[in-house]
């Protein structure tokens, strides 16, 4: 049941990615390309439907002005309030705590903060190589690589491997990062299987600080990895308007913006 439930999500990502690329599609078509039924394909354009990023068309779909790409790292932007996040998280951190770090480009920049840091003993946990190599000149710290298969374009590991191995663990601290961010859908990224690697690491951590651009704020992707709610502390720049904030307030334990 696991591995149909997987590969129906796995089908689905990937009519999403078909969509982006082509715009509209026919239900035969996608029934032909993936070797189903035509129900089949009708129950995932269904599904996708609801979450508002595709269109049900006569015979087809077509993707929503909802939804967006997932930008390649190179493509990501917002450095500056990034790094003044990044500065926030590391007053978080306490000598000789092990922690967990997500993946994507503000993990990079709490990385370079870390790296700059007085610092001197902490043990890292994460998927992300460019996070743990720019961590790698700080010789006191001890780096953990977590296993699995390398995405391309993206410098991170994930597979059931990944997951598999958080399940062993259990952080006081966990540093996530967002795709999206909205009141209605949570957190979202348009990526299944990195869905399931952050659902995962907000399971194996006790405390979930959430570090995102306000740039990320009310989007909508693919795929829900978390409700509001299982963030303890959000940090932001002060780009996010009052309302937003006195809005996540009332959900996220602390919002703090920088």
């Amino acid at each position: 049941m696991e591995d149909n439930r997987l590969y129906t999500l796995q089908r689905r990502n990937e009519i999403l990615r078909v969509l982006k690329e082509q715009g509209s599609i026919s239900v035969n078509q996608l029934a032909e390309q993936f070797q189903v039924s035509g129900t089949t394909i009708r129950l995932d354009l269904t599904a996708l439907e609801k979450t508002g990023v595709i269109s049900r068309t006569h015979g087809g779909a077509m993707l929503s002005g909802n939804t967006e790409r997932e930008p390649l790292i190179l493509e990501r932007k917002n450095k500056a309030e990034k790094e003044r996040i990044a500065a926030k998280a590391v007053t978080l951190i306490s000598e000789n705590d092990t922690v967990l770090i997500d993946t994507g480009t503000t993990m990079h920049a709490l990385a370079g903060a870390l790296a700059a840091s007085s610092l001197t003993h902490l043990r890292v946990y994460s998927n992300d190589l460019d996070v743990l190599r720019i961590l790698e000149e700080k010789e006191s710290f001890e780096l953990h690589l977590m296993g699995g298969v390398i995405r391309n374009g993206f410098h991170y590991t994930a597979g059931n491997q990944v997951i598999a191995e958080l399940s062993n663990y259990h952080f006081g601290k966990m540093f996530l990062a967002t795709s999206a961010i909205s009141l209605e859908s949570g957190l979202t990224t348009a990526n299944s299987d990195l869905a399931a690697i952050k659902a995962a690491m907000i399971a194996a951590s006790e405390q979930v600080i959430l570090l995102t651009d306000s740039s990320k704020m009310h989007h909508v992707l693919f795929q829900r990895f978390a409700e509001l709610e299982a963030i303890d502390t959000l940090i932001t720049d002060s780009g996010l308007a009052g309302e937003d904030a006195a809005a996540l307030g009332a959900r996220i334990r602390s919002v703090v913006v920088v």
